[in-house]
């Protein structure tokens, strides 16, 4: 049995951030407004960070076409870690009549009575509805949270500073470093779950 990665289209990564700047204005007790100019480039890098490390959108639950090379076979591996439905598919320009395919929700797609998906290179069209409400992600939305609160805090890099007696020290994101768009061991091991 021969299997297929067909790449995400690359406008599931210019989706919305995962936390909105008034979301993110709330968890912050009203420390960080949601007027921040700096919030929302943060938040979009944080939530494109998330989604390139998990190799799909994750949220929102989207329709999307995901085109790429067959695998010559008959099991194919879309990009996904939750898929709702296949609407339509296209094999080597024919089109597939949905009834006929089988799919899983991490993303295996069939096809039924032994045909095979073509070989040829960009020849696999499917049209899909995945991904989670954000609703169901809060994990997710907490680590986009983290991670823009720690690049907010200490813009340039500062892992100390003292004044006389007083010193503050900032969290690091690795070893003598400080802020930056940086996904931590802690946020990877949450993230896991939802990486393909």
């Amino acid at each position: 049995m021969t299997t297929q990665v067909i790449e995400p289209a690359e406008s599931a990564f210019r989706l919305p951030p995962l936390v909105t700047p008034a979301e993110f204005s709330v968890w912050t007790n009203g420390k960080v407004s949601a007027e921040d100019p700096r919030v929302l480039p943060l938040l979009a890098g944080a939530s494109a960070g998330v989604r390139r490390w998990a190799r799909w959108h994750i949220a929102p639950v989207l329709e999307e076409t995901l085109t790429g090379d067959g695998p010559g076979g008959s099991l194919l591996l879309l990009p996904t870690g939750r898929l709702l439905e296949v609407l339509s598919a296209s094999n080597a320009g024919d089109a597939v009549d949905v009834a006929r395919v089988d799919f899983s929700r991490h993303g295996m797609v069939s096809l039924r009575d032994a045909n095979a998906w073509s070989n040829r290179f960009g020849a696999v069209s499917v049209r899909v509805r995945h991904g989670y409400d954000l609703a169901d992600v809060p994990d997710v939305a907490q680590i986009v949270k983290q991670v823009t609160a720690n690049a907010l805090a200490s813009p340039m890099g500062a892992t100390r500073e003292q004044a006389g007696t007083v010193s503050i020290a900032w969290a690091t994101t690795a070893p003598g470093v400080s802020g930056g768009l940086s996904l931590l061991q802690r946020d990877l091991d949450v993230l896991a779950t939802y990486k393909i």
